[in-house]
C-alpha cells in the first residue's frame, strides 16, 4: 500500500503545472481522497482533505465497534454510539463529495488567469488626492 502511495504521488508531482488540467483526470485520480487535489497541484489541500477522511473513518470504526460490544458496563448508552456511528458515516461521505467536487472544480479553473492590473505609481497626499 505504502509503495502504491508513493508511485502514485511521484507521477502526479511531475506533472507540467503550465498544462491545462482534465476534469476528467482529476475526478479518476480523485478516487483516492486527495488525489484529485494532487492531481491539481493543491498537496496541503490534498493532505487536510485525506487526513479528515482517515480521520472519519476512524471514528466511525470506534464507535462501530463500541455498539456492536456494547453492555451494561459502558458509561454511555448504546444509542450514543449508534448516533456518533451514523453522524460520522455522513461526515466521511460528505468529506468524499467534497473531495471530488474540489478537484473537478479546481482542474475547470486551471486555465484561470487572475487579471493583472497594473497600479500606478500614483501617491497619495493629505488631502486624499492623487499626485504624480
Amino acid at each position: 500500500m505504502a509503495l502504491l502511495s508513493i508511485t502514485f504521488i511521484s507521477v502526479l508531482m511531475s506533472q507540467d503545472s503550465v498544462k491545462v488540467k482534465s476534469p476528467k483526470q482529476a475526478v479518476k485520480y480523485s478516487i483516492i481522497p486527495g488525489g484529485g487535489q494532487l492531481y491539481n497541484e493543491k498537496p496541503i489541500k490534498a493532505i487536510l482533505i485525506l487526513g479528515s477522511e482517515l480521520w472519519m473513518i476512524y471514528q466511525f470504526q470506534i464507535n462501530k465497534n463500541s455498539f456492536t460490544n456494547w453492555n451494561y458496563s459502558f458509561s454511555k448508552s448504546k444509542e450514543y454510539y449508534r448516533d456518533n456511528r451514523n453522524k460520522y458515516a455522513w461526515y466521511t461521505f460528505f468529506v468524499y463529495i467534497y473531495n471530488l467536487v474540489d478537484a473537478l472544480v479546481d482542474s475547470h479553473l486551471s486555465t484561470y488567469n487572475d487579471l493583472n492590473i497594473e497600479t500606478s505609481n500614483h501617491t497619495t497626499n493629505k488631502k486624499g488626492k492623487d499626485s504624480e
